[in-house]
């Protein structure tokens, strides 16, 4: 049914008027009586009882009705996607992600998509998110793949365990740590330092391997001395033998092969506990590719 049909039925099936209806869409009353007469051919039955100055639905016009509405509904959840097609080309993916997953395990992903799905566009939205999956359930992003330290009730969520890695720490080739001999995260923390935000279950983990008291709480909870999601600007920050930036090995690989940069010998090594989420009830091709590509990273 078209859509004027569709909107002169509903139009005078509300106002039961020919010319109030008329009015409300803007047009003539022999333009409705035509649209009226569309919808009555399309669905082949008499929809209303006409008189002279009113007209009601016949008992087939009324079970029409809860049709009618939702086809209605259908076509404006039509236009809505049309639209955002249009806007957004033939697909967008929205990944939302940590910091430190972008150049270990998101841009490995995209390029594997995209191998399959050349046209489609991607969001990558980067941060320490503090609510990832209130993030997912609400729509920001279609997958999320970061550290689920917070793990809201979360139904109809399905998450994917991904493999630990370890947390390397870097300098410049000339920072006195590195005369120093190995190190360990106290020693570290010696020196300005520069990293994203550090959750809850990061500062845990570092006052625990400082030594649990509280002036190892006092101590983390003063870090990091330069906080950013952006890992170009951290990295910036070793052009100077000053900073330690801490990241996954992925990260800094180019810098180190310049030999501007050095990874520091650690005593004791931090993993990261990255995980992946999505929505159980996928439609996505797209989505769907792009979980099977982090399966392949998965414990």
């Amino acid at each position: 049914m078209n859509d004027n049909a569709l909107t002169a039925f509903l139009t005078l099936a509300e106002t039961g008027s020919f010319q109030n209806a008329a009015r409300a869409m803007g047009v003539s009353n022999a333009s409705l009586s035509r649209y009226i007469g569309q919808a009555e051919e399309h669905t082949g039955v008499v929809l209303f009882h006409r008189s002279r100055n009113s007209s009601t639905l016949t008992r087939a016009g009324q079970e029409f009705l809860p049709i009618a509405r939702d086809l209605q509904a259908d076509q404006k959840r039509y236009a809505t996607r049309v639209a955002s097609l249009r806007e957004n080309g033939p697909g967008t993916l929205r990944i939302g992600c940590g910091p430190l997953t972008t150049r270990a395990m998101i841009l490995p992903v995209m390029q594997s998509v995209r191998e399959l799905l050349p046209d489609l566009r991607f969001k990558i939205l980067v941060s320490a998110y503090a609510r990832p999956l209130d993030l997912l359930q609400a729509g920001q992003f279609d997958v999320f793949v970061g550290d689920l330290t917070y793990t809201p009730e979360a139904d109809n969520v399905e998450i994917m365990v991904m493999e630990k890695q370890e947390i390397q720490f870097v300098a410049h080739r000339d920072h006195e740590i590195h005369k120093r001999g190995p190190s360990n995260i106290a020693r570290v923390f010696e020196y300005p330092f520069a990293s994203p935000h550090l959750h809850k279950h990061w500062k845990a983990t570092l006052i625990r391997s400082l030594g649990g008291d509280t002036e190892a709480a006092n101590r983390v909870n003063a870090l990091p001395d330069v906080e950013c999601d952006d890992y170009n600007f951290l990295t910036g920050l070793l052009a100077q033998p000053d900073f330690i930036v801490g990241g996954m090995p992925d990260t800094f690989a180019e810098l180190i092969d310049t030999k501007k940069v050095k990874p520091l010998s650690m005593k004791q090594n931090l993993t990261w506990n990255i995980c992946a989420a999505r929505k159980s009830q996928n439609t996505s091709a797209a989505l769907e590719f792009c979980w099977n590509e982090l399966a392949k990273h998965r414990a």
